[in-house]
């Protein structure tokens, strides 16, 4: 890939941490981090995009709603930490 020089200035615990990552350099761990960074901010994005045209399309959601979908979420997270699928 393309690369292309540019300037940050890091956080020196930030710094640390990265070069902590032994065998990688600094610039492919920085990468990574911001690939990821990038694409769970993109992520959320479009998610809350899809939620915005669903209040558009539907109204947004009843309390009766709300409070199912809180407990749905109570369940699967429940779930995800006794170590059983959701």
């Amino acid at each position: 890939m393309k690369k292309r020089r540019v300037t940050l200035n890091l956080d020196e615990d930030v710094v640390q941490a990265l070069e902590a990552v032994k065998g990688r350099s600094l610039s492919a761990v920085a990468n990574e981090a911001l690939r990821e960074a990038v694409a769970g901010a993109s992520h959320r994005s479009a998610l809350l995009q899809w939620l915005d045209s669903l209040d558009r399309e539907l109204g947004p959601p009843s309390g009766a709603e709300l409070i199912a979908a809180d407990r749905l979420l109570d369940e699967a997270e429940g779930q995800l930490s006794d170590g059983t699928a959701a």
